[in-house]
């Protein structure tokens, strides 16, 4: 037995006697109090001393170094802290993968391109991709090679444009525009995978579906006999939106760009847009057509921006600061800079310039710089190198490019001008005025003398 120690033994040498200016801390082991624990956690400074706590006598061990520097209200505030910020991070990871904040800031952490490309085909089911300047089959049917090229590339739908040639003009051209919608609709009911629409309500639909939507259009003011009436009957048989002049195909309303230097022109033909290719114009906006103006002169282009009273569509487009060539519309700055006035949207072609082919990063480049001038409502895709998916994976990287902004660059869009088209339908007058004789007077061979 140990001897008890003396009153003068305690005095003099009290068993425990804690700093005056710190207060007891104790660590207090449960289930592992038995553990032996490695000199290194052990030895802190001084040395650990083992005590018994006032509250429980359980065997706990306390470091000198510890209980003076926190105290014990201290610890559980940043524990709490902690929990919160941790909690805080497992809701902001959830509503991100519920899609709350956009995707694309998910994306921009990781270098994958895979992971990149899976949330654009992702986006793209959502979201239909408005291809503007798809090129219908030259035979009677769609072949295994038109619709793997649509499908590979996740188009959600196509602006259809009845081509007629330039040289029928005056002559059999509506004939062959007629002929061309009844190619169209008879291609499109012979597969279950294109469907023709005719409002952005039937395309959404139609996307839903898994089908690929067609909008059906006029290659060209000369397909339609400068006659209103011609316009109304074409509308009526499910086109609904008219370029209103091909390359280099000048009417007698309206002029188109000529970009060859031996090209010639007729004598009494506009070199602008006159007065009954504004009765044409207005007579599109009642019916809710949509104009497409990318082959019109520029004198006709900034016409058409200041009448217009709907928003106009340009395709198989790109700036002309950039892309300068023959065989694709090439839009100067300041026409693109009208455009958020008007409402409209450019699809640009980013395919090729001329006979180069683009690369990925000059196509971005292009879209940015076209997103600068125009802003991000009046963009469109028409055209991209490789593939739309890889085209659009590279865009995510760029911060700007959320996703919001690249549903509206793929479609979005163009399905925001139909719609306001749409609204405008039947609010305009009737406008039944016919050419002047003297603005057809040259070609009118071919039309039946007037009493």
């Amino acid at each position: 037995m140990n001897p008890v120690p003396s009153r003068e033994f305690l005095e003099v040498h009290p068993l425990h006697q804690h700093q005056p200016h710190c207060k007891q801390q104790c660590f207090v082991f449960t289930e592992i109090a038995d553990i032996e624990l490695p000199a290194e956690i052990t030895k802190f400074g001084g040395g650990n001393e083992k005590i018994r706590c006032s509250n429980g006598g359980i065997p706990t061990y306390s470091s000198k170094k510890d209980s003076c520097s926190e105290s014990s209200a201290e610890r559980p505030e940043r524990s709490r802290g902690r929990k919160i910020l941790l909690g805080v991070g497992v809701v902001l990871v959830c509503i991100a993968m519920a899609g709350g904040i956009p995707l694309a800031l998910q994306l921009r952490s990781s270098s994958l391109l895979e992971a990149r490309l899976a949330f654009i085909r992702r986006l793209l089911t959502e979201s239909p991709l408005i291809e503007g300047s798809w090129k219908p089959p030259s035979t009677m049917s769609l072949n295994s090679s038109n619709l793997f090229e649509v499908r590979q590339n996740h188009i959600g739908a196509v602006l259809w444009p009845i081509a007629v040639p330039c040289g029928a003009q005056y002559l059999d051209a509506v004939q062959l525009t007629l002929e061309g919608i009844d190619r169209a609709k008879r291609i499109t009911a012979a597969t279950d995978s294109m469907h023709i629409v005719e409002s952005a309500d039937e395309m959404e639909q139609t996307h839903i579906r898994g089908e690929v939507a067609v909008l059906m259009g006029i290659s060209g003011g000369h397909a339609l006999g400068t006659s209103t009436a011609v316009l109304r009957s074409i509308y009526l048989l499910g086109a609904r939106f008219v370029s209103i002049t091909s390359q280099e195909c000048t009417t007698p309303w309206a002029a188109a760009a000529i970009r060859r230097p031996d090209y010639l022109v007729e004598d009494n033909v506009t070199n602008s847009f006159n007065e009954f290719g504004q009765t044409m114009l207005f007579e599109m906006n009642r019916l809710g057509m949509l104009v497409e103006i990318s082959m019109l002169s520029e004198a006709a282009m900034l016409a058409v921006l200041k009448t217009a009273k709907a928003p106009v569509l340009l395709t198989n487009a790109t700036p002309l600061s950039m892309c300068n060539s023959s065989n694709i519309a090439s839009i100067p700055d300041h026409v693109l800079s009208l455009l958020p006035e008007n409402g409209g949207v450019i699809l640009l072609n980013l395919e090729r310039c001329g006979d180069r082919t683009l690369g990925v990063r000059e196509a971005i480049t292009a879209i940015n710089y076209v997103r600068k001038v125009a802003g991000v409502d009046h963009i469109g895709l028409g055209g991209a190198p490789k593939s739309y998916a890889l085209l659009l994976a590279e865009l995510a990287r760029d911060r700007v490019w959320g996703n919001a902004a690249i549903k509206k660059l793929v479609g979005g869009n163009v399905m925001r001008i139909l719609r306001e088209i749409e609204t405008l339908k039947n609010r305009l007058p009737l406008y039944e005025e016919w050419i002047p004789h003297e603005s057809i007077e040259s070609n009118s061979y071919c039309r039946y003398p007037e009493s």
